[in-house]
């Protein structure tokens, strides 16, 4: 398997740029564009785009957090593995993930006070200025460099900017700060990143072990969505409700079943073997990007049982060309083959798959459709060494490239009066609906690899 410096896995790079570039595209295409409602979270159709949690079905963009918790998971393994083999001890990696939390807990909650700066009355080139100034803060906190003395002043230069950009909020932008005020997002992935971390580190030398805790997770999710009472002892703990809460951990389902991928992934990379790709494995990987997007159509759509039968024959196929063939292609196609089949199962189960709120056919599907995803991108990379360079370079750098877009590129737009323009042709027009989402997304991509070329990271 084709590997970048630093032993890095392409495939789950690949995978966590189409989720970035993805996240992007979906939160900057014009509303009120007309466009199709296949193009909005499936529970957020136009033309209201009101929440209803009572609207069966997914689109393309509730992919997305699925596709990022679970590449977060196919990550532990290829970070901590590693770690761990160099010597570091249990209780060092362990402190790291302590300190992961950390970071993520402080950056969702920076992310979610500086989401206000929109609804100040200073004038828009305040804002926009104070927001790139604010981008440029959060890059000093969190950027890495090969010097870890440079890093550490680095880091302490911007927190001590961080407080001086905090107090200028107040005074300044008149904006009101809490602790309660978080991007729900980086909270879920902060929670998870540290119980998920914990999970691997508990089960490293034990796969099945880990199956079974896997198994034990799918089960208290389906007793607290379908006999809460079960479940009524557990303390609500509102009073830590600001950076913890249980509901985020119902999705370890995906990030477990990630981390469990990323050994399987990481075991290949370590292979001596080389893995013979031929067409019939190329062919396999098609059917398995064709069973993905079978869900899009039969889950939106709500015709379940053709959804079903079609993505059972698609099954049958890809066993069919794999299993004299079996390969690390194959044993990724029938972890995501049988994980999106139960999901598909529990579609009626739960009255019809939903995001929001989440249920387990939601997590089982989107778990299958990430993993058959991964299978086509790595029969590209195993057959052709397709690397994927501008996808690739936002995987490496995901929380640079979360951010970006609304405290760099977007208030410069503004500032030149670039976003209002877009936002104008943009209504009641498909076309430059979409065409305002790429203009947003191909510059975070082009930011986002710029400093990844550099060597400049973002903790995450």
């Amino acid at each position: 398997m084709a590997t970048v410096p630093g032993k890095r896995i392409i495939t789950i790079d690949i995978l966590r740029g189409i989720t970035i570039f993805a996240m992007i595209l979906c939160a900057n295409i014009g509303y009120y564009s007309d466009l199709p409602a296949w193009m909005f979270h499936g529970q957020t159709p136009p033309p209201t785009y009101e929440f209803n949690p009572d609207v069966p079905g997914i689109t393309w963009v509730d992919l997305v957090f699925p596709f990022f918790l679970f590449t977060m998971g196919a990550a532990f393994p290829l970070a901590m593995r590693k770690r761990l083999e160099s010597g570091v001890s249990k209780w060092a990696v362990t402190g790291s993930l302590f300190r992961r939390w950390l970071t993520l807990t402080i950056f969702a909650i920076v992310l979610g006070n500086a989401y206000q700066i929109g609804s100040s009355t200073q004038p828009a080139v305040v804002k926009g200025i104070f927001s790139i100034v604010l981008w440029g803060v959060m890059f000093l906190s969190l950027v890495r460099v090969k010097d870890e003395k440079k890093t550490k002043l680095l880091n302490n230069t911007g927190l001590f900017m961080m407080i001086v950009m905090a107090v200028l909020a107040t005074d300044w932008l008149g904006l009101t700060l809490s602790r309660w005020s978080s991007d729900v997002i980086i909270m879920i992935l902060a929670n998870v990143a540290i119980f998920g971390g914990l999970i691997w580190m508990f089960t490293k030398d034990n796969i099945r072990l880990r199956w079974l805790v896997l198994l034990f997770i799918i089960a208290l999710k389906a007793l607290s969505s379908y006999t809460p009472q079960v479940l009524a002892w557990v303390p609500s703990l509102s009073c830590i409700g600001w950076f913890f809460s249980w509901g985020y951990l119902q999705y370890l389902v995906i990030a477990v079943a990630g981390s469990i991928v990323g050994d399987m992934l990481q075991s290949h990379s370590r292979s001596e073997e080389k893995t013979e790709i031929d067409g019939y494995h190329i062919a396999a990987g098609i059917i398995a990007l064709a069973a993905m997007l079978v869900q899009l159509w039969g889950l939106f759509t709500r015709h379940v049982l053709a959804d079903f039968i079609i993505s059972a024959v698609l099954g049958a196929a890809f066993v069919a060309i794999t299993w004299r063939r079996r390969n690390i292609l194959a044993s990724l196609g029938y972890f995501g083959f049988a994980f999106m089949l139960v999901g598909i199962i529990f579609d009626p189960i739960d009255g019809g798959i939903t995001k929001d709120h989440c249920n387990l056919a939601y997590m089982l599907t989107t778990t299958g459709m990430t993993a058959l995803t991964g299978v086509f991108v790595l029969a590209l990379e195993l057959k052709w060494n397709i690397k994927g360079r501008g996808l690739s370079g936002c995987g490496q750098n995901p929380m640079l490239a979360y951010g970006v877009t609304n405290f760099f590129t977007g208030p410069i737009l503004a500032m030149l009066g670039i976003g209002a323009w877009l936002d104008t042709i943009s209504l009641g027009s498909p076309f430059w609906g979409v065409i305002r989402g790429l203009v947003y997304t191909l510059l975070m991509v082009a930011v986002t690899c710029f400093f990844t070329k550099k060597k400049l990271f973002w903790r995450s």
